[in-house]
């Protein structure tokens, strides 16, 4: 035999084992079981007010027409009768399987000796060691009755069951495989969730987290369904048994319209349709608290009904995303195409539209689950390849952008002046640092002759290239109102005229002083920029305030200057809002409280220590140093003698 061959007849052949012992489509022998279905009619009592003694008089029993019945969401109770003639042989088949798993209460009524009826009782409301025989299905011994035996059945869940009589052996035997089988499908889910549990601490993309929980919930909904659940976990537990359905899968589509709605980026690419998608998502989240709190049938409607239009809803989004040639959507929609079509014929099947079986019934999901899962680790692996093809993009970028920012700080610094102002009977410190790589502070300076000094102190808002190109322009504007030196007010206002238009969305805010160490005069204006301070040779400081706009923003501004009377040790500080707007780890700014406080500490501090004292003074503060701050610190500092 080829290999070819070979592997063929080995998935046929693992095919008919999984298939074999859970479907048949007659009512014939087949050997250890006996489908029977047929064999029972059904009566529905709406109002379950009818007693066991009257059932065969007043109920009208009908025929059950497939050998696995699907009565939907049913009111009231079943009442199923098998008659004598219908019996199999007892010896052979001493056990009736009612294959199910979402059953709340099930009894069986036989008469005994005395002509009366006798119970065996089974269903979620019975704990599971307690029944007649533990079983995940609900499995009742048969004996030799030879009168008419009666089945009553509730439940708030969608019922559809069929109904076998076998044997002890062949209950074993189809428990073992189909354990094994299952055990296979659920630890592959376990593998799964570990998998992607160590995937999404790794990317830190809550896609994953959110699949972890659609799976895990997933799991624990086929728990419930299978009966596992209510037989291993919870077998006293009658609230967890019957809560058990509504609550995994109303959490299951929850996460997986959070997943989905954030791997496919649904808010940013569909705004309209995210609202409903998440809305559908909220339903499924209050579905929960229906079923937790009583509604465990309205909460069940609500599990098929909201599958429905959460499939029918991601289904048109993905069909968009690939008229898009959107590759995230490409993977995504193999695999959750087939889960959105199991989805609608499972709520098919569960409102009895479509016929049901016992394969169906058990099989749909995780089959369907399982061929998910291994078309969504394609997925996985594309985005993982995605997410190092963007990250090796987002570092070439990020690599350009430095060199670039590099360029255009070496460009900024490179265009302030080289030297300081050399004014007679005038000491002067300078101190700029750009915040990293680009900033937007800079200054400029004009001395017509060695008494007069004009100086300029500006700060572009925002950081980065466009800060210093408006810096550049800036610069420029300033040396077109040289003429106009001694007046702040002109000169500011005439640095307004030159760039207004040229700035938007950004601003400049300025200081300019200018100084005549002759004549002992100090002028003084500001545009939106901070305050500049002056400090006696007695320690009086004054804080010089004056009124004026932004620059850059409007046709025309209006620019106070005030006017200094200025005497040997007296000191001037100009500065840019990074000064004040200091921050210590708790939140508190620095401040012009904290530079008044530092001034009149420092009053007798050398000229030339004055930078470096400042800068110590600011890091201490702020317990970081300059260089990794976040805005730009520049100050000049002058002193009369």
């Amino acid at each position: 035999m080829k290999p070819k061959n070979i592997k063929t007849f080995f998935l046929l052949t693992i095919f008919s084992l999984i298939t074999s012992p859970i479907v048949s489509e007659n009512t014939e022998d087949k050997g250890e079981r006996y489908v029977s279905t047929k064999q029972f009619k059904y009566w529905i009592d709406p109002k379950s007010t009818v007693p066991v003694d009257s059932v065969l008089k007043e109920g009208t029993f009908k025929s059950i027409e497939d050998d696995f019945a699907n009565f939907g969401f049913l009111k009231g109770t079943l009442w199923l009768r098998l008659d004598p003639n219908h019996f199999p042989d007892p010896t052979k088949f001493p056990l009736l399987l009612i294959q199910a798993h979402n059953i709340d209460m099930v009894e069986l009524y036989h008469k005994d000796d005395s002509d009366s009826f006798t119970v065996s009782k089974s269903g979620h409301i019975q704990p599971m060691f307690q029944r007649e025989i533990p079983h995940r299905n609900f499995v009742f011994r048969m004996g030799h009755q030879k009168e008419t035996i009666l089945i009553a059945i509730r439940s708030d869940i969608s019922l559809q069951f069929s109904l076998i009589f076998t044997n002890q052996r062949n209950l074993q035997r189809e428990d073992y495989l189909t354990q094994w089988i299952y055990g296979l499908f659920f630890g592959s889910l376990g593998i799964i969730i570990l998998y992607n549990l160590a995937i999404a601490f790794f990317v830190r993309d809550k896609s994953y987290f959110y699949y972890i929980g659609y799976v895990l919930f997933f799991g624990l909904g086929q728990l419930s369904l299978l009966g596992f659940w209510g037989y291993f976990f919870v077998p006293d537990s009658y609230f967890w048994k019957r809560v058990g359905i509504p609550v995994f899968f109303s959490l299951c589509l929850f996460f997986f319209v959070l997943f989905t709605a954030n791997f496919l980026k649904i808010k940013a690419r569909l705004p309209r349709t995210s609202r409903l998608y998440q809305l559908l998502g909220a339903f499924s989240l209050f579905n929960v608290f229906i079923a937790l709190f009583g509604g465990v049938a309205e909460a069940s409607i609500g599990v098929s009904w909201l599958s429905v239009c959460i499939c029918l809803t991601l289904l048109c989004i993905l069909v968009w995303g690939v008229k898009k040639h959107l590759r995230s959507f490409y993977y995504i929609s193999i695999a959750f195409l087939l889960l959105l079509l199991t989805c609608i014929i499972y709520g098919l099947l569960k409102f009895g539209v479509l016929p049901s079986n016992s394969f169906l019934e058990e099989m749909l999901f995780p089959i369907a689950s399982l061929a998910d899962i291994t078309l969504f680790a394609f997925a996985l692996a594309d985005r993982i390849q995605l997410l190092r093809q963007e990250k090796d993009l987002a570092l070439a970028q990020v690599t350009s952008l430095r060199r670039e920012r590099k360029i255009s700080r070496d460009i900024l610094m490179q265009s302030l002046p080289k030297t300081n102002p050399d004014v007679k009977n005038l000491q002067i410190q300078i101190y700029i640092q750009p915040m990293k790589d680009v900033g937007g502070d800079f200054y400029e300076y004009h001395s017509p002759n060695p008494f007069e000094l004009g100086i300029v102190l500006c700060d572009v808002s925002g950081h980065g290239i466009p800060a210093s190109l408006i810096s550049a322009m800036g610069k420029v504007a300033f040396t077109t109102q040289k003429e106009s030196i001694f007046s702040p007010k002109q000169v500011l206002e005439g640095m307004n005229r030159v760039l207004y238009g040229n700035c938007n969305p950004q601003y400049v805010t300025a200081s300019y002083l200018y100084l005549n160490t002759s004549t002992k005069v100090w002028r003084f204006g500001r545009a939106g920029h901070p305050s500049a301070f002056l400090q006696r040779a007695n320690g009086e400081i004054i804080k010089v305030h004056p009124k004026g706009k932004i620059i850059g923003v409007f046709p025309e501004i209006q620019i106070d200057e005030v006017t200094y009377p200025v005497h040997p040790k007296d000191r001037i500080l100009l500065l840019s809002d990074g000064v004040l707007e200091c921050f210590d780890p708790k939140g508190n700014m620095f401040g012009e409280a904290g530079l008044v406080d530092f001034l009149k500490t420092n009053r007798e501090l050398p000229n030339h220590l004055f930078k470096g004292k400042l800068i110590q003074e600011l890091e201490s503060f702020s317990h970081r140093e300059i260089k990794d701050w976040d805005d730009d610190l520049t100050f000049i500092f002058l002193e009369l003698v």
